[in-house]
């Protein structure tokens, strides 16, 4: 099987390049130019340089494969305008769409985000993949782009291009060289997280997504969503946790929703307007949180049949990827 994949430097697209190997794949990654690529240095595979806004570069990425993954959906790394974030979203995912019908992919598999899930009628159940998104936060700009390209992704398969949803919850594990999730390990490993946002939260190892990716093209059913999760949780056992693992003290006090918000808004104001410079933590952070809760993935366990490992055991693989790659000391 010959696969491309988009986004293969990132901690989902190393792991699912890995994973491809494993299974017997040739393995073709698309990265910018400007991409940190030692997260797959070394492997047995095709590098090929190009970009999700150059249409040529997609279509020669593209030619000669069987399945494309795609890992590296659009998000704005600050707070700008929805239109403006969701134009962007749309116009890469249309030029990767147009480079897979002209082709002839056989199988795109799109990994979308937790967020774009909406809310069950009954709170007291878990979400599942016929909650529709919705949110009271439609001028963040991360929460409309990310359902923007899902919805075109499902449009497209439903006009003929063979695509399929994998939705992960928040993922733990190796090859998290930004880091993305793994922020989270290394706040808590360091003592810099006193405080947290309470809340629930679903928690999966990475490298099960990487394995759900594959059994998607496999045996994924063509417009569908797919959420691959696992451990059912609150932040504060999650935090506990990871504490445990790394062994130093879990962060104790909980942080009302509101305050949390409106303290990163006030924080994204005095850096932009003051200071000149990027806040911190951009100020739609938070209501992204607020979007996180427990999922019903019995469906994806059911017809992928993907693997579930210990969450403890992704987050000391994590953590002992960090502590080998510079982001934490020896010891904790």
């Amino acid at each position: 099987m010959k696969s491309l994949v988009i986004g293969g430097t990132g901690q989902l697209g190393a792991n699912l390049v890995r994973a491809l190997l494993e299974h017997g794949h040739e393995v073709r990654v698309l990265h910018r130019s400007a991409s940190n690529i030692s997260t797959i240095e070394g492997l047995d595979i095709q590098r090929v340089v190009g970009d999700l806004n150059d249409g040529a570069s997609l279509r020669d990425a593209c030619d000669g494969m069987q399945v494309v993954y795609h890992a590296a959906g659009y998000y704005p790394i600050r707070t700008i305008a929805v239109d403006v974030a969701q134009g962007q979203a749309l116009k890469e995912t249309i030029s990767l769409l147009e480079a897979v019908r002209a082709s002839g992919v056989e199988r795109l598999v799109y990994a979308s985000t937790l967020t774009t899930v909406g809310f069950p009628d009954n709170p007291r159940h878990p979400a599942n993949e016929t909650c529709a998104f919705a949110t009271r936060f439609s001028k963040n700009p991360y929460l409309m782009a990310k359902a923007t390209m899902e919805a075109k992704i499902l449009q497209a398969a439903s006009e003929g291009i063979p695509s399929v949803v994998v939705i992960p919850t928040e993922f733990f594990g190796p090859y998290d060289q930004r880091p993305t999730s793994g922020t989270q390990i290394c706040m808590i490993a360091r003592r810099e997280m006193p405080v947290y946002l309470p809340g629930r939260v679903n928690v999966i190892d990475v490298r099960d997504v990487a394995v759900a990716m594959i059994r998607a093209a496999e045996r994924g059913r063509i417009g569908e969503r797919y959420l691959v999760g696992n451990w059912n949780a609150t932040q504060k056992e999650l935090n506990e946790l990871i504490a445990e693992v790394v062994g130093v003290p879990a962060p104790r006090f909980p942080v009302p929703f509101s305050l949390a918000r409106w303290g990163t808004k006030v924080e994204e104001w005095v850096f932009s307007s003051l200071l000149g410079r990027p806040p911190l933590l951009p100020g739609f952070f938070v209501e992204v949180m607020a979007h996180m809760q427990h999922y019903d993935c019995s469906k994806a366990q059911r017809e992928l049949e993907y693997p579930r490992r210990s969450i403890e055991c992704a987050i000391r693989d994590a953590v002992d990827w960090f502590r080998m790659n510079g982001y934490l000391g020896k010891s904790s």
